[in-house]
């Protein structure tokens, strides 16, 4: 195994850099993928690939090793997302999301539920942050299938306010748009920033609005969402030295 030691720089990096782990098929691969990667990560995601396969059972073996972001985009009926976010508040995660498109009363369904089961667990009450437009999203798509006008960048300020509005602590988008909407939300509103990738290389091709790890800490990014830009290489050495290389990329900004 590749032993990498970090820089004081490094291990800041590290605290916001987020790894994806999908398309994993028993438990003991989750499990390896954590050990794996934790020398280089600071949180890691599960989806809803991974829950659905394990359940809350991968949520507590990473909690072993670091934060836990449960991204399941919760998306529902304000009572039923109340529901799901006091169960996911217990399970003691660091974050979780919710679809901003839910609309206002939903996502302070959201922060209502959590908020109660932080109380009667005396768990950490988590982050909750509000989906806006995938980054597999792009104008053309938005404006013709979804039958969403306007820019892109548009729609995501639109929600990003509703998500401010009802109490939520930050946002998922694209870091393509941070430049166009950090100025009208609060100075410490979050900005999880998925869609990775290494200038000139194409690690995801269903991703249509894609960044470099560097520029998004530039224009803003607060935690940076890592999937294929690490996890497409087939061994754990090539894993972790990218995983190396996305941090050192991140320092140029901090």
């Amino acid at each position: 195994m590749t032993i990498i030691e970090l820089t004081e720089k490094e291990l800041l990096a590290k605290e916001r850099l987020c790894l994806a782990l999908d398309n994993l098929s028993t438990i003991e691969e989750f499990e390896n993928r954590i050990k794996e990667l934790s020398p280089v990560v600071g949180l890691f995601k599960i989806g809803k690939g991974s829950f659905t396969r394990f359940g809350p059972e991968a949520v507590e073996i990473a909690k072993r090793y670091t934060n836990v972001f449960l991204d399941l985009k919760d998306y529902d009926t304000p009572n039923t997302v109340e529901d799901v976010a006091y169960a996911t508040a217990k399970l003691g995660v660091y974050m979780f999301s919710v679809h901003a498109l839910g609309g206002v009363e939903m996502m302070k369904a959201a922060v209502k539920g959590a908020r109660k089961a932080a109380e009667n667990y005396k768990v950490d009450m988590p982050k909750i942050i509000g989906v806006t437009i995938l980054t597999s999203i792009d104008k053309e798509t938005m404006n013709d299938e979804l039958k969403i006008r306007g820019s892109v960048e548009d729609q995501v300020l639109n929600l990003a306010i509703y998500s401010e509005e009802a109490g939520l602590d930050g946002v998922v988008c694209s870091a393509l748009d941070l430049r166009y909407i950090k100025g009208a939300l609060k100075k410490n509103f979050m900005y999880v920033t998925p869609g990775l990738e290494f200038y000139n290389e194409k690690k995801n091709p269903d991703q249509k609005r894609v960044f470099t790890p560097g520029n998004a800490i530039k224009d803003g990014s607060t935690i940076l969402v890592a999937g294929r830009i690490i996890t497409s290489y087939e061994t754990p050495q090539e894993r972790i030295i990218a995983g190396h290389r996305v941090l050192k990329e991140m320092t140029e900004y901090l």
